[in-house]
Order: structure tokens, then C-alpha cells, then sequence
């Protein structure tokens, strides 16, 4: 009997060692978002949202959209500047080639908060999912902080 508990108890151990070894061997398998928060507004202004996404599957992915309860409506943006001009605008589709990063961040592509209700408070956390153009769909958490960022 004992030797049977100890034929199981090796087995199990070298089958998680392959299931962890292979897990931090091989490369991320899915789509990731990481570094999520939204920017805190007085009331009556749009927030903005930024995060980091990562396209770890095989195919290319096109984001075309976000949503979150937090928001009235929930929108691709772009911060440019232009011959000494800055400027924003609604962007309709962000290409996400198989193993990129791109960061949505203050000056650049971030999430617009239209409307947001009062759980854009500095502290809590909102849910946030995107949608890609093949239909599938990712959700995250996303802390509010301060409109300096903190």
C-alpha cells in the first residue's frame, strides 16, 4: 500500500514539474491586459482609461471597441499632436499583430469614458471589456486613480 501512495505521489510530482516547466517555457497563449486604470474626473468630465495589451495568440486581432458599466459609453481614442497642435480623435479599429504589446497611454491610444458614473471614484475598481473584430472579447479590472495618475 505504501509503495502504491509513493508511485502516485511520484507521478503526480513529475507530471506538475512538466505542467509548470512547460507553462514557463512556452510563450503567453492569449490575449493579456495588465497595468489597467482609469483617470478620475470632476463630474461632468470624461475619463480617460490606459492599459497595457498584449497579443499573445497566433492571429493578428483588430480591438474595435470597449464597454464598462462605469461609463454612459466607453470609446477607442487617439491623442496626436501635429505641427505644434495637440489633438484627439474616436478611432474606429487598433490593429494588434500576433506577439505585440501596445500600451494605451496618456498622449496616445487610451479608452474614453463618456458619462461615467459614480463608480469612477479614486480607489475602486471598474470592469472593462474589449471587443475584437473576430468577436471574441477580454475583461479587466481597471483602478481609478487620480487624475495625476497616483
Amino acid at each position: 500500500m505504501f509503495s502504491h501512495r509513493k508511485r502516485i505521489t511520484g507521478t503526480t510530482l513529475a507530471l506538475l514539474g512538466v505542467l509548470i516547466g512547460g507553462a514557463n517555457a512556452a510563450p503567453s497563449s492569449k490575449v493579456e491586459v495588465t497595468d489597467g486604470w482609469i483617470r478620475s474626473m470632476p463630474a461632468g468630465i470624461p475619463a480617460g482609461g490606459y492599459f497595457t495589451l498584449h497579443n499573445g495568440t497566433s492571429q493578428n486581432l483588430t480591438l474595435k471597441g470597449a464597454s464598462s458599466s462605469a461609463c454612459g459609453m466607453l470609446m477607442l481614442h487617439k491623442s496626436e499632436e501635429m505641427s505644434g497642435m495637440a489633438s484627439m480623435s474616436d478611432v474606429s479599429l487598433i490593429d494588434i499583430p500576433s506577439g505585440a504589446t501596445v500600451k494605451f497611454a496618456p498622449g496616445g491610444y487610451h479608452l474614453m469614458c463618456m458619462d461615467p458614473t459614480s463608480a469612477v471614484k479614486i480607489g475602486n475598481k471598474i470592469s472593462v471589456s474589449l471587443e475584437f473584430a473576430d468577436g471574441s472579447k477580454t475583461s479587466a479590472e481597471f483602478v481609478v486613480r487620480a487624475p495625476n495618475g497616483h
